[in-house]
């Protein structure tokens, strides 16, 4: 089985993915790792059970809060300002940012290292991609709604492109459909 790690690797290199990624972080307020958990427990696992859901996103939420957020907000603070003011010196800020920055992404290696950890994965469920899809979407609805987020158009577009790059062999129907019954 995939690991958390390569199947996110995998899903994030997929055309479109970054940007859907990026907009649900920075518009939404969602933990990319998260969206990606939800996708891969999905298809390891299926639904979150309460125990499960409750512990990931319960360690993502102090884990960002307390680690991967301010590391972000001073890479990219430096990206905008930082690096730009006097009497900084450009490239040896920029430099140092790109450190920054491999620590971020060191950060969140971790993250989903601990909560791939927290899985047992099923060897006896349902390996119908219906199932998996269905599966996927429930746990993306519940994720969006622990954090208060309507499954808009632009939210539905967003998680067709992530789900559909993380699972390319199945039918597009198939994910599409799941998103519009989804609630």
């Amino acid at each position: 089985m995939e690991s958390f790690w390569d199947f996110s690797v995998r899903t994030y290199r997929t055309p479109g993915v970054p940007d859907a990624c990026l907009s649900l972080q920075n518009d939404y307020g969602a933990d990319v790792n998260m969206v990606l958990f939800c996708c891969w427990i999905g298809g390891a696992s299926g639904a979150f059970d309460d125990e499960l859901f409750n512990r990931a996103s319960e360690y993502s939420a102090r884990w960002a809060e307390n680690v991967v957020i301010p590391i972000r907000e001073a890479r990219t603070w430096m990206k905008l300002t930082g690096c730009n003011s006097d009497p900084v010196p450009t490239a040896s800020c920029m430099a140092l940012r790109e450190e920054i920055k491999s620590v971020e992404f060191a950060a969140e290696k971790m993250q989903q290292e601990v909560l791939d950890s927290m899985v047992l994965v099923d060897l006896t469920r349902d390996e119908r991609p219906e199932q998996i899809v269905e599966d996927v979407a429930a746990n993306l609805m519940r994720y969006l709604e622990c954090l208060d987020i309507q499954l808009a158009d632009d939210v539905r577009k967003k998680l067709s492109v992530i789900v559909r790059a993380a699972f390319p062999d199945f039918d597009k129907k198939i994910i599409s459909k799941a998103f519009e019954t989804a609630s």
